[in-house]
Protein backbone atom coordinates (compact mmCIF):
# COMPACT_ATOMS: atom_id res chain seq x y z
CA UNK A 1 0.00 0.00 0.00
CA UNK A 2 1.16 3.39 -0.73
CA UNK A 3 1.80 5.74 1.89
CA UNK A 4 0.43 8.82 3.42
CA UNK A 5 1.19 11.94 1.36
CA UNK A 6 3.13 13.97 3.04
CA UNK A 7 1.72 17.60 4.43
CA UNK A 8 3.89 21.02 5.26
CA UNK A 9 5.27 21.12 8.55
CA UNK A 10 4.71 24.69 9.30
CA UNK A 11 2.35 27.26 8.10
CA UNK A 12 4.99 29.66 8.03
CA UNK A 13 7.06 27.22 5.88
CA UNK A 14 4.02 26.70 3.64
CA UNK A 15 3.89 30.28 2.64
CA UNK A 16 7.46 30.82 2.09
CA UNK A 17 7.39 27.46 0.06
CA UNK A 18 4.79 29.04 -2.08
CA UNK A 19 5.56 32.57 -1.83
CA UNK A 20 8.97 30.83 -3.34
CA UNK A 21 6.93 28.91 -6.19
CA UNK A 22 6.21 32.07 -7.18
CA UNK A 23 8.78 34.46 -6.82
CA UNK A 24 11.19 33.80 -9.49
CA UNK A 25 13.34 35.44 -12.60
CA UNK A 26 10.52 37.24 -13.71
CA UNK A 27 9.95 39.12 -10.45
CA UNK A 28 13.43 40.75 -10.66
CA UNK A 29 14.14 40.82 -14.74
CA UNK A 30 11.49 40.34 -16.82
CA UNK A 31 8.94 43.01 -14.76
CA UNK A 32 11.15 45.81 -14.64
CA UNK A 33 11.66 45.39 -18.18
CA UNK A 34 8.59 44.51 -19.51
CA UNK A 35 7.36 47.83 -17.03
CA UNK A 36 9.86 49.65 -19.11
CA UNK A 37 9.31 48.52 -22.46
CA UNK A 38 5.91 49.64 -22.48
CA UNK A 39 6.09 53.23 -20.76
CA UNK A 40 6.24 52.45 -16.61
CA UNK A 41 2.47 53.72 -15.65
CA UNK A 42 1.01 52.83 -19.13
CA UNK A 43 2.28 49.55 -18.08
CA UNK A 44 1.26 49.65 -14.34
CA UNK A 45 -2.09 50.16 -14.61
CA UNK A 46 -3.43 47.34 -17.03
CA UNK A 47 -1.05 45.46 -14.24
CA UNK A 48 -2.90 45.77 -11.46
CA UNK A 49 -6.44 45.53 -13.28
CA UNK A 50 -4.87 41.42 -14.15
CA UNK A 51 -3.97 41.34 -10.87
CA UNK A 52 -7.08 42.32 -9.43
CA UNK A 53 -9.36 40.39 -12.54
CA UNK A 54 -6.90 37.45 -12.94
CA UNK A 55 -4.31 36.74 -10.66
CA UNK A 56 -5.46 36.51 -6.99
CA UNK A 57 -8.89 35.15 -8.05
CA UNK A 58 -7.24 32.54 -10.00
CA UNK A 59 -4.61 32.15 -7.09
CA UNK A 60 -7.20 31.39 -4.44
CA UNK A 61 -8.98 28.86 -7.52
CA UNK A 62 -5.85 27.02 -7.16
CA UNK A 63 -5.36 26.85 -3.67
CA UNK A 64 -8.75 25.53 -2.97
CA UNK A 65 -8.86 22.98 -5.24
CA UNK A 66 -5.60 21.84 -4.14
CA UNK A 67 -6.64 21.34 -0.74
CA UNK A 68 -9.44 19.53 -1.73
CA UNK A 69 -7.61 16.75 -4.43
CA UNK A 70 -4.90 16.68 -1.60
CA UNK A 71 -7.24 14.97 0.49
CA UNK A 72 -8.27 13.14 -2.20
CA UNK A 73 -5.06 11.63 -2.73
CA UNK A 74 -3.95 13.82 -5.93
CA UNK A 75 -1.61 16.14 -6.27
CA UNK A 76 -0.94 16.28 -10.03
CA UNK A 77 -3.30 17.93 -12.64
CA UNK A 78 -3.67 14.45 -13.96
CA UNK A 79 -5.65 13.39 -10.55
CA UNK A 80 -7.63 16.51 -9.77
CA UNK A 81 -9.00 17.35 -13.27
CA UNK A 82 -10.21 13.13 -12.89
CA UNK A 83 -11.97 14.16 -10.34
CA UNK A 84 -14.45 15.79 -11.70
CA UNK A 85 -15.03 13.30 -14.15
CA UNK A 86 -15.03 10.00 -12.00
CA UNK A 87 -11.67 9.48 -13.53
CA UNK A 88 -12.37 9.21 -16.77
CA UNK A 89 -9.66 8.52 -19.30
CA UNK A 90 -9.59 11.57 -21.51
CA UNK A 91 -10.13 13.66 -18.24
CA UNK A 92 -6.79 12.56 -16.98
CA UNK A 93 -5.08 13.00 -20.38
CA UNK A 94 -6.00 16.66 -20.34
CA UNK A 95 -4.89 17.12 -16.96
CA UNK A 96 -1.87 15.52 -17.53
CA UNK A 97 -1.10 19.04 -19.78
CA UNK A 98 -0.96 20.56 -16.91
CA UNK A 99 1.99 18.38 -15.65
CA UNK A 100 3.44 19.05 -18.96
CA UNK A 101 3.12 22.84 -18.64
CA UNK A 102 5.78 23.09 -15.43
CA UNK A 103 8.02 20.79 -16.59
CA UNK A 104 8.52 21.80 -20.13
CA UNK A 105 9.18 25.85 -18.60
CA UNK A 106 11.85 23.90 -15.89
CA UNK A 107 13.40 22.27 -18.42
CA UNK A 108 14.69 26.21 -20.16
CA UNK A 109 14.09 27.69 -16.35
CA UNK A 110 17.18 25.74 -14.72
CA UNK A 111 19.55 26.51 -18.09
CA UNK A 112 18.77 29.93 -16.96
CA UNK A 113 18.86 29.37 -13.37
CA UNK A 114 22.64 27.72 -13.96
CA UNK A 115 23.26 30.97 -15.36
CA UNK A 116 22.60 33.04 -12.31
CA UNK A 117 25.06 30.52 -10.30
CA UNK A 118 27.94 30.65 -12.43
CA UNK A 119 27.99 34.57 -12.67
CA UNK A 120 27.36 34.63 -8.93
CA UNK A 121 30.75 32.51 -8.00
CA UNK A 122 32.55 33.86 -11.16
CA UNK A 123 31.70 37.42 -9.61
CA UNK A 124 33.45 36.31 -6.35
CA UNK A 125 36.40 34.71 -7.82
CA UNK A 126 37.07 38.09 -9.70
CA UNK A 127 36.36 36.39 -12.76
CA UNK A 128 34.20 38.93 -14.98
CA UNK A 129 35.45 41.34 -17.23
CA UNK A 130 36.94 44.73 -16.14
CA UNK A 131 34.34 47.72 -16.34
CA UNK A 132 34.40 50.08 -18.54
CA UNK A 133 34.48 53.49 -17.40
CA UNK A 134 31.92 55.63 -20.23
CA UNK A 135 28.24 57.23 -19.54
CA UNK A 136 27.04 55.55 -22.52
CA UNK A 137 24.95 52.13 -21.40
CA UNK A 138 25.75 50.18 -24.79
CA UNK A 139 29.65 50.77 -24.10
CA UNK A 140 29.41 49.75 -20.74
CA UNK A 141 27.43 46.48 -21.60
CA UNK A 142 29.26 45.26 -24.06
CA UNK A 143 32.27 43.48 -22.61
CA UNK A 144 29.46 41.86 -20.65
CA UNK A 145 27.65 41.15 -23.79
CA UNK A 146 30.46 39.63 -25.65
CA UNK A 147 31.12 37.92 -21.98
CA UNK A 148 27.71 36.29 -21.94
CA UNK A 149 27.95 35.11 -25.26
CA UNK A 150 30.90 32.95 -24.67
CA UNK A 151 29.54 31.51 -21.21
CA UNK A 152 25.87 30.62 -22.90
CA UNK A 153 28.07 29.42 -26.23
CA UNK A 154 27.59 27.15 -24.44
CA UNK A 155 30.91 27.12 -22.59
CA UNK A 156 32.43 23.95 -20.61
CA UNK A 157 32.23 26.11 -17.64
CA UNK A 158 28.63 27.21 -18.18
CA UNK A 159 27.57 23.00 -18.62
CA UNK A 160 29.22 22.12 -15.70
CA UNK A 161 27.36 25.03 -13.40
CA UNK A 162 23.91 23.58 -15.50
CA UNK A 163 24.73 20.10 -14.02
CA UNK A 164 25.33 21.64 -10.59
CA UNK A 165 22.32 23.09 -10.19
CA UNK A 166 20.41 19.98 -11.63
CA UNK A 167 22.22 18.39 -8.81
CA UNK A 168 21.21 20.82 -6.34
CA UNK A 169 17.57 20.75 -7.35
CA UNK A 170 17.76 16.55 -7.13
CA UNK A 171 18.92 16.57 -3.70
CA UNK A 172 16.38 19.16 -2.34
CA UNK A 173 13.42 17.18 -3.98
CA UNK A 174 14.88 13.80 -2.69
CA UNK A 175 14.17 15.32 0.64
CA UNK A 176 10.93 15.82 0.08
CA UNK A 177 7.69 18.10 0.65
CA UNK A 178 8.71 19.49 4.24
CA UNK A 179 12.37 18.63 4.46
CA UNK A 180 13.48 19.62 1.34
CA UNK A 181 11.05 22.42 -0.20
CA UNK A 182 9.61 23.93 2.59
CA UNK A 183 13.50 24.35 4.68
CA UNK A 184 14.87 25.52 1.40
CA UNK A 185 12.33 28.35 1.57
CA UNK A 186 12.41 29.21 5.12
CA UNK A 187 15.97 29.78 4.27
CA UNK A 188 16.07 31.02 0.78
CA UNK A 189 13.13 33.28 0.62
CA UNK A 190 13.99 35.69 3.81
CA UNK A 191 17.35 35.84 2.21
CA UNK A 192 16.14 36.72 -0.69
CA UNK A 193 13.75 40.03 0.80
CA UNK A 194 16.86 40.79 2.18
CA UNK A 195 19.51 41.11 -0.34
CA UNK A 196 16.96 42.68 -2.78
CA UNK A 197 16.10 45.25 -0.22
CA UNK A 198 19.76 46.45 0.39
CA UNK A 199 20.73 45.96 -3.81
CA UNK A 200 17.18 48.25 -3.73
CA UNK A 201 18.68 51.11 -1.29
CA UNK A 202 22.04 51.07 -3.16
CA UNK A 203 20.15 51.63 -6.40
CA UNK A 204 17.88 54.46 -6.13
CA UNK A 205 20.54 55.79 -3.25
CA UNK A 206 23.60 56.10 -5.59
CA UNK A 207 24.51 59.39 -7.34
CA UNK A 208 22.37 61.45 -4.53
CA UNK A 209 19.29 59.24 -5.21
CA UNK A 210 18.99 59.82 -8.78
CA UNK A 211 17.45 56.17 -8.67
CA UNK A 212 14.43 57.77 -7.21
CA UNK A 213 13.83 58.90 -11.03
CA UNK A 214 13.86 55.58 -12.45
CA UNK A 215 11.45 54.25 -9.59
CA UNK A 216 9.57 57.88 -10.75
CA UNK A 217 9.45 56.25 -14.15
CA UNK A 218 8.08 53.21 -13.34
CA UNK A 219 4.98 54.60 -11.25
CA UNK A 220 4.19 57.74 -12.63
CA UNK A 221 0.48 57.46 -14.32
CA UNK A 222 0.98 57.68 -17.94
CA UNK A 223 -2.26 56.85 -19.75
CA UNK A 224 -0.84 57.15 -23.67
CA UNK A 225 -0.63 53.96 -24.62
CA UNK A 226 -3.51 52.88 -22.38
CA UNK A 227 -5.28 52.07 -25.61
CA UNK A 228 -2.46 49.76 -26.95
CA UNK A 229 -3.46 46.19 -27.36
CA UNK A 230 -0.45 44.47 -26.36
CA UNK A 231 0.37 46.78 -23.21
CA UNK A 232 -2.65 44.74 -21.87
CA UNK A 233 -1.53 41.29 -23.26
CA UNK A 234 2.25 42.04 -21.60
CA UNK A 235 0.84 43.12 -18.47
CA UNK A 236 -1.62 40.12 -18.13
CA UNK A 237 0.79 37.94 -19.21
CA UNK A 238 3.25 39.15 -16.84
CA UNK A 239 0.60 38.89 -13.73
CA UNK A 240 0.05 34.73 -15.17
CA UNK A 241 3.91 34.09 -15.30
CA UNK A 242 4.62 36.29 -12.46
CA UNK A 243 2.07 34.19 -9.51
CA UNK A 244 2.73 30.90 -11.78
CA UNK A 245 -0.71 30.21 -12.49
CA UNK A 246 -2.04 28.01 -15.16
CA UNK A 247 0.29 25.72 -14.98
CA UNK A 248 -0.74 23.15 -12.17
CA UNK A 249 2.27 24.01 -9.81
CA UNK A 250 -0.12 26.28 -7.04
CA UNK A 251 -2.80 23.63 -6.87
CA UNK A 252 0.20 20.79 -6.54
CA UNK A 253 1.59 22.63 -3.55
CA UNK A 254 -2.04 23.12 -2.22
CA UNK A 255 -2.30 19.78 -1.79
CA UNK A 256 0.16 19.30 0.59
CA UNK A 257 -1.81 21.79 3.26
CA UNK A 258 -3.38 19.88 6.26
CA UNK A 259 -7.17 19.18 5.87
CA UNK A 260 -8.30 22.22 7.73
CA UNK A 261 -5.60 24.71 6.17
CA UNK A 262 -6.97 28.25 5.51
CA UNK A 263 -6.18 27.93 1.62
CA UNK A 264 -7.78 32.02 1.55
CA UNK A 265 -5.08 33.57 3.65
CA UNK A 266 -2.48 30.76 2.33
CA UNK A 267 -3.16 32.41 -1.49
CA UNK A 268 -3.36 35.99 -0.31
CA UNK A 269 -0.30 35.40 1.24
CA UNK A 270 1.54 33.74 -1.25
CA UNK A 271 0.28 36.95 -3.94
CA UNK A 272 1.28 39.10 -1.53
CA UNK A 273 4.69 38.60 -0.74
CA UNK A 274 4.93 37.79 -5.00
CA UNK A 275 3.98 41.33 -5.19
CA UNK A 276 6.15 43.41 -2.69
CA UNK A 277 8.98 41.22 -4.27
CA UNK A 278 7.99 42.61 -7.93
CA UNK A 279 6.75 45.66 -7.58
CA UNK A 280 8.98 46.97 -4.51
CA UNK A 281 11.78 45.48 -4.78
CA UNK A 282 11.81 44.18 -8.65
CA UNK A 283 11.23 48.07 -9.12
CA UNK A 284 13.85 49.34 -7.13
CA UNK A 285 16.98 47.22 -9.12
CA UNK A 286 17.71 47.42 -12.27
CA UNK A 287 15.56 50.78 -13.66
CA UNK A 288 16.50 53.03 -11.07
CA UNK A 289 20.08 51.77 -10.95
CA UNK A 290 20.40 52.47 -14.49
CA UNK A 291 18.96 55.79 -14.71
CA UNK A 292 21.72 56.71 -11.75
CA UNK A 293 24.34 55.38 -13.56
CA UNK A 294 23.26 56.39 -17.18
CA UNK A 295 20.52 58.78 -17.38
CA UNK A 296 17.27 59.45 -18.63
CA UNK A 297 18.34 57.95 -22.20
CA UNK A 298 19.07 54.94 -20.75
CA UNK A 299 15.94 53.77 -20.09
CA UNK A 300 14.26 53.34 -23.54
CA UNK A 301 17.32 51.79 -24.64
CA UNK A 302 17.53 48.94 -21.56
CA UNK A 303 13.38 48.29 -22.19
CA UNK A 304 15.01 47.19 -25.90
CA UNK A 305 17.42 45.31 -24.59
CA UNK A 306 15.41 43.05 -23.10
CA UNK A 307 15.46 40.53 -19.87
CA UNK A 308 18.32 38.66 -20.09
CA UNK A 309 20.55 42.21 -20.83
CA UNK A 310 19.12 43.77 -18.23
CA UNK A 311 20.22 41.03 -15.65
CA UNK A 312 23.34 39.57 -17.28
CA UNK A 313 24.94 42.72 -18.80
CA UNK A 314 23.29 45.90 -17.38
CA UNK A 315 23.93 45.55 -13.47
CA UNK A 316 27.14 43.71 -13.91
CA UNK A 317 27.97 47.00 -15.85
CA UNK A 318 26.79 49.17 -13.04
CA UNK A 319 27.38 47.20 -9.88
CA UNK A 320 31.27 46.16 -10.71
CA UNK A 321 32.00 49.83 -11.04
CA UNK A 322 30.99 51.07 -7.64
CA UNK A 323 33.44 49.98 -4.54
CA UNK A 324 33.40 46.69 -3.54
CA UNK A 325 31.93 45.89 -7.06
CA UNK A 326 32.69 42.29 -6.84
CA UNK A 327 30.77 41.47 -3.42
CA UNK A 328 27.79 43.64 -5.34
CA UNK A 329 27.86 41.48 -8.10
CA UNK A 330 27.96 38.33 -6.37
CA UNK A 331 24.66 39.34 -3.73
CA UNK A 332 23.08 40.51 -7.24
CA UNK A 333 23.40 36.77 -8.48
CA UNK A 334 22.81 34.65 -5.51
CA UNK A 335 19.76 36.64 -5.42
CA UNK A 336 18.54 36.27 -8.73
CA UNK A 337 19.95 31.79 -8.00
CA UNK A 338 17.85 31.72 -4.56
CA UNK A 339 14.81 33.01 -6.37
CA UNK A 340 15.25 30.90 -9.32
CA UNK A 341 15.35 27.45 -7.11
CA UNK A 342 12.94 28.03 -5.23
CA UNK A 343 10.21 28.07 -8.70
CA UNK A 344 12.58 25.33 -10.09
CA UNK A 345 11.64 22.74 -7.76
CA UNK A 346 8.12 24.05 -7.15
CA UNK A 347 8.03 23.42 -11.48
CA UNK A 348 9.66 20.00 -10.77
CA UNK A 349 7.21 18.79 -7.95
CA UNK A 350 3.78 18.61 -10.19
CA UNK A 351 5.92 15.34 -11.86
CA UNK A 352 6.86 14.19 -9.17
CA UNK A 353 3.61 14.12 -7.37
CA UNK A 354 2.25 12.59 -10.75
CA UNK A 355 4.88 9.68 -10.61
CA UNK A 356 3.84 8.99 -6.55
CA UNK A 357 0.12 9.49 -6.49
CA UNK A 358 -1.17 8.19 -9.94
CA UNK A 359 1.40 5.52 -11.18
CA UNK A 360 2.29 4.84 -7.23
CA UNK A 361 5.80 4.98 -7.18
CA UNK A 362 8.23 5.30 -4.58
CA UNK A 363 9.37 9.16 -3.47
CA UNK A 364 12.88 7.95 -4.82
CA UNK A 365 11.60 6.06 -7.97
CA UNK A 366 9.34 9.34 -8.70
CA UNK A 367 12.40 11.96 -7.98
CA UNK A 368 14.79 10.43 -9.98
CA UNK A 369 12.72 9.81 -13.24
CA UNK A 370 11.33 13.31 -12.83
CA UNK A 371 15.33 14.68 -12.70
CA UNK A 372 16.44 12.27 -15.72
CA UNK A 373 13.74 13.82 -17.99
CA UNK A 374 14.49 17.30 -16.70
CA UNK A 375 17.88 16.86 -17.24
CA UNK A 376 17.49 15.36 -21.20
CA UNK A 377 15.22 18.41 -21.52
CA UNK A 378 17.52 21.05 -20.10
CA UNK A 379 20.48 19.19 -21.96
CA UNK A 380 18.32 20.25 -25.50
CA UNK A 381 17.60 23.49 -24.47
CA UNK A 382 21.54 24.31 -24.45
CA UNK A 383 22.53 22.33 -27.40
CA UNK A 384 19.90 22.65 -29.88
CA UNK A 385 19.35 26.43 -31.56
CA UNK A 386 16.32 28.31 -30.85
CA UNK A 387 15.00 25.28 -28.30
CA UNK A 388 14.38 27.76 -25.44
CA UNK A 389 12.89 30.22 -27.06
CA UNK A 390 10.60 27.46 -28.79
CA UNK A 391 9.50 26.31 -25.14
CA UNK A 392 9.06 29.75 -23.59
CA UNK A 393 6.83 31.00 -26.28
CA UNK A 394 4.64 27.67 -26.54
CA UNK A 395 4.26 26.32 -23.14
CA UNK A 396 4.90 30.00 -21.09
CA UNK A 397 2.23 31.87 -23.19
CA UNK A 398 -0.14 29.78 -25.30
CA UNK A 399 -0.18 26.57 -22.73
CA UNK A 400 -0.45 29.01 -20.06
CA UNK A 401 -3.64 30.79 -21.35
CA UNK A 402 -5.84 27.64 -22.48
CA UNK A 403 -4.99 25.48 -19.44
CA UNK A 404 -6.38 28.31 -17.29
CA UNK A 405 -9.73 28.27 -18.95
CA UNK A 406 -9.23 24.84 -18.29
CA UNK A 407 -9.26 25.39 -14.59
CA UNK A 408 -11.91 27.83 -14.57
CA UNK A 409 -14.42 25.97 -16.23
CA UNK A 410 -13.82 22.45 -15.07
CA UNK A 411 -13.38 23.73 -11.23
CA UNK A 412 -16.08 25.90 -10.61
CA UNK A 413 -18.83 25.30 -13.53
CA UNK A 414 -17.96 21.38 -13.83
CA UNK A 415 -17.55 21.02 -9.94
CA UNK A 416 -20.60 23.70 -9.46
CA UNK A 417 -20.92 27.37 -8.02
CA UNK A 418 -22.11 25.65 -5.02
CA UNK A 419 -19.76 23.65 -4.31
CA UNK A 420 -16.96 25.57 -5.38
CA UNK A 421 -17.85 27.77 -2.92
CA UNK A 422 -18.62 25.75 0.16
CA UNK A 423 -14.87 24.49 -0.48
CA UNK A 424 -13.88 28.10 -0.72
CA UNK A 425 -15.41 29.05 2.46
CA UNK A 426 -14.34 25.74 4.33
CA UNK A 427 -12.11 26.50 7.24
CA UNK A 428 -11.23 30.35 6.17
CA UNK A 429 -11.45 32.87 8.69
CA UNK A 430 -11.83 35.42 5.62
CA UNK A 431 -15.20 34.50 4.29
CA UNK A 432 -15.06 36.26 0.73
CA UNK A 433 -19.00 36.82 -0.65
CA UNK A 434 -20.37 34.51 -3.58
CA UNK A 435 -19.92 37.37 -5.80
CA UNK A 436 -15.96 36.30 -6.06
CA UNK A 437 -16.88 33.07 -7.42
CA UNK A 438 -19.00 34.40 -10.39
CA UNK A 439 -16.38 37.04 -11.19
CA UNK A 440 -13.68 34.17 -11.49
CA UNK A 441 -16.35 31.92 -13.38
CA UNK A 442 -17.36 34.79 -15.98
CA UNK A 443 -14.89 38.08 -15.87
CA UNK A 444 -11.85 35.75 -15.43
CA UNK A 445 -11.95 33.85 -18.37
CA UNK A 446 -13.47 36.96 -20.79
CA UNK A 447 -10.59 38.41 -19.52
CA UNK A 448 -8.43 35.25 -20.46
CA UNK A 449 -10.18 35.32 -23.97
CA UNK A 450 -9.51 39.12 -24.63
CA UNK A 451 -5.84 38.42 -23.99
CA UNK A 452 -6.10 35.27 -26.18
CA UNK A 453 -7.59 36.84 -28.96
CA UNK A 454 -5.07 39.72 -29.16
CA UNK A 455 -2.01 37.72 -28.18
CA UNK A 456 -3.37 35.60 -31.28
CA UNK A 457 -3.67 37.82 -33.62
CA UNK A 458 -0.26 39.68 -33.12
CA UNK A 459 1.98 36.93 -32.45
CA UNK A 460 0.89 33.79 -33.94
CA UNK A 461 0.84 34.04 -37.94
CA UNK A 462 4.55 35.39 -37.29
CA UNK A 463 5.41 32.24 -35.57
CA UNK A 464 3.69 29.78 -37.24
CA UNK A 465 5.58 31.45 -40.79
CA UNK A 466 8.87 30.33 -39.23
CA UNK A 467 10.97 27.91 -41.09
CA UNK A 468 13.79 27.33 -39.35
CA UNK A 469 13.87 23.21 -38.52
CA UNK A 470 15.45 23.94 -34.96
CA UNK A 471 12.30 25.69 -34.26
CA UNK A 472 9.98 23.06 -35.36
CA UNK A 473 12.06 20.36 -33.44
CA UNK A 474 11.30 22.03 -30.28
CA UNK A 475 7.59 21.90 -31.70
CA UNK A 476 7.69 18.39 -31.77
CA UNK A 477 9.25 17.70 -28.68
CA UNK A 478 6.63 19.39 -26.96
CA UNK A 479 3.54 18.12 -28.69
CA UNK A 480 5.53 14.28 -28.33
CA UNK A 481 5.95 14.90 -24.39
CA UNK A 482 2.47 15.96 -23.90
CA UNK A 483 1.18 13.14 -25.99
CA UNK A 484 3.44 10.81 -23.47
CA UNK A 485 2.28 11.88 -20.75
CA UNK A 486 -1.52 11.91 -21.50
CA UNK A 487 -0.81 7.96 -22.30
CA UNK A 488 0.97 7.42 -18.99
CA UNK A 489 -2.57 9.30 -17.20
CA UNK A 490 -4.74 7.07 -19.03
CA UNK A 491 -1.99 3.61 -18.16
CA UNK A 492 -1.89 4.84 -14.73
CA UNK A 493 -5.79 4.92 -14.50
CA UNK A 494 -6.01 1.45 -13.58
CA UNK A 495 -3.71 2.25 -10.19
CA UNK A 496 -5.56 4.68 -8.72
CA UNK A 497 -8.93 3.07 -8.95
CA UNK A 498 -7.50 0.33 -7.05
CA UNK A 499 -8.12 2.46 -4.03
CA UNK A 500 -7.73 5.64 -2.33
CA UNK A 501 -3.81 6.53 -0.43
CA UNK A 502 -3.09 5.57 3.44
Amino acid sequence: MSQKRETWSTKVGLILAAAGNAVGLGNLLRFPSKAALYGGGAFMVPYFISLFLLGIPVMILEWVIGRYAGKRGHGSMTGIIGLFFNQASWARALGSLGVAIPVLIVMYYLWIESWTLGFSILSLLGKMPEPVKTPDLKTAMEPYLEFFRNYTAPSLMAVLFLWITLIVNWIILQKGVSKGIEITAKIGMPSLILMGLFLGIMSLSYNNWAGLQGLKFIYSLNFSRIKDPMVWVEAAGQIFFTLSLGMGAIATYASYVRPKEDVVKAGLWTAGINEFVEVVIGASIAIPAAFAMFGASAIPELAKEGTFRIGFMTMPAILLSLPLGEILSFIWFLLLFIAALTSSVALIQPLIAFFEDEMRWSHTKSVTVSMMIVLFGSHLCVFVPNFLDELDFWVGAVFLIFFALVEIFVFIWVFGINNFYRELTLDTTIKLPKIFVYVTGIISPLFIFLIGYFWFKYKLVEVLGETDPYKWLARIFILFFVFLLGVLAVISKKRVLEGPRI
